[in-house]
């Protein structure tokens, strides 16, 4: 009642005013209402890009937010350690393939510290059967002239990781080597190295530069793969979605992968922010312009990316395994792979090195009764070849149980053998032989899989994938 009172008293109040304080009562009116509707058109404007920011967080997640698994809804992870957590990089320096003879080709170096010893070790492959026989150098940032070494070198043992030119006589010998380059009183870190041939009258010279890192804090559960160049240039967009994506929900965030030609729009992709601010992935990409024909020295390219992967990533991840892109590390029951590794070590902790079966599952087999046509691949296929096996043993590693010996191998203090029971890696693969026929018309079953299925229907990478936001 008090209410209906005070505001015929303002109307009348307002009804009694002279003409000129009614044109300024008036006034005040319409700029109030100005203001009004200037401060709502802001307050829209706004909310649509709180909106909209918020929307996008619902499907990258939230920028530095790292989540060592999928749940099965796409929450924020709001744990601090992992807010904090930022991705090494292993690509600067950035390595290339060089020739130092008409046979010998450099690919990496790296400094390396082994009690009161310090050298540069570097990655090499002879096509041919000359014996390594160079000079070397050191660069340092604060000297204008290299400074000389003393080379030495040894032969990378090809016992475990075989040799495909050795198989076959037909084929040129192909040998990996390792390059030192040591000198007295070295003590801080040269920025490169230069090696060159001794005996030629225009020597040849090729500078490496060298990778060394100071941070070396590798944390207890973390795991790194390195992808290794394919013989063929390509990659399809539902590969490398696929195979991420997976190796994500087994707990995998690192990966550094060797690039024998990807596709431009894959590669602007990978190293662009949305891959490591909003799914959380850190990659890092490096050319590999190898020089050799690929046919010939599949196995030895294997090789040397392996032994690259190891020495870039040493004291900073505590597992690493090398696989291509057609290859999937399956647990049965556990669901991170670094749990499962530190289960099956639980006694020792010793253990330098797992050894992984490797089954073959041909994409000719028929598919899955239980997957839906338009199902990854990986659901698709869970038929193994009876009979066919791996060329080579496949490794998990742990760099920082790994030593140096006197002999400049690197020592593996144990190697545990992991049953298929436990674990496996998936190769999927095409099977046909040259008449078109299959080798093998054997199969057996392996679901392991597809207990994985609902995960990663659910993932990120694959939503942004299959919506088209990812790779437009």
């Amino acid at each position: 009642m008090h209410k209906e009172i005070s505001s015929l008293s303002l109307i009348s109040h307002h009804q009694a005013l002279p003409p000129t304080m009614k044109k300024y009562y008036q006034l005040a009116l319409v700029i109030v209402s100005l203001v009004s509707v200037v401060t709502l058109l802001f307050y829209r404007h706004e909310y649509n890009r709180l909106r909209y920011v918020l929307e996008v967080l619902n499907f990258f997640g939230k920028p530095g937010v790292q989540q060592s698994s999928l749940s099965s809804n796409d929450c924020l992870n709001t744990n601090s350690s992992v807010h904090e957590r930022k991705f090494p990089s292993f690509a600067e320096p950035t390595p290339t393939w060089q020739r130092l003879s008409s046979t010998h080709f450099l690919y990496s170096a790296f400094w390396e510290v082994s009690g009161d010893e310090r050298r540069v070790k570097a990655l090499s492959l002879e096509f041919g059967d000359d014996i390594p026989n160079f000079g070397c150098s050191f660069w340092f940032e604060d000297r204008d002239a290299p400074v000389t070494g003393k080379f030495s070198f040894s032969k990378i043992d090809t016992k475990e990781t075989g040799n495909d030119a050795l198989k076959d006589i037909s084929k040129p010998k192909i040998v990996g080597y390792y390059l030192f380059c040591k000198a007295k009183d070295v003590v801080n870190v040269p920025y490169g190295v230069t090696f060159y041939k001794t005996d030629d009258i225009v020597p040849s010279k090729a500078f490496i530069p060298v990778y060394y890192t100071y941070e070396k804090s590798a944390l207890s559960n973390s795991t790194t793969i390195c992808i290794a160049a394919s013989a063929t240039p390509g990659l399809l967009k539902s590969t490398a979605a696929e195979f991420l994506s997976y190796h994500q929900l087994v707990g995998v965030t690192n990966y550094v992968i060797y690039d024998g030609g990807l596709p431009n729009r894959v590669l602007s992709v990978l190293r662009g922010s949305a891959v490591r601010d909003g799914l959380g992935l850190g990659v890092s990409v490096l050319p590999w312009n190898f020089p050799i024909p690929s046919l010939q020295a599949d196995t030895a390219a294997s090789m040397i990316m392996e032994k690259d992967c190891l020495l870039r990533t040493a004291g900073r991840v505590h597992n690493v395994a090398t696989l291509t892109w057609e290859e999937y590390i399956v647990p049965r029951y556990h669901h991170l792979l670094a749990s499962m590794l530190d289960d099956f070590d639980a006694g020792r902790k010793t253990t330098s090195r797992f050894e992984i079966p490797t089954l073959i599952f041909c994409t000719e087999f028929p598919d899955d009764e239980r997957a839906e046509p338009a199902s990854p691949l990986v659901f698709r296929k869970t038929r193994y070849s009876k009979t066919g096996n791996s060329e080579r043993p496949f490794f998990v590693y742990r760099p920082h149980l790994i030593s140096i010996s006197s002999n400049r191998e690197p020592t593996l203090t144990t190697t545990q053998r992991v049953s298929q029971g436990i674990a496996a890696v998936h190769r999927y693969t095409t099977c046909t032989q040259g008449n078109g026929q299959l080798a093998d018309k054997a199969y057996l079953n392996e679901p392991a899989m597809l207990r994985f299925s609902g995960d990663l229907k659910r993932s990120k990478l694959l939503k942004a994938w299959s919506s088209g936001r990812l790779f437009i």
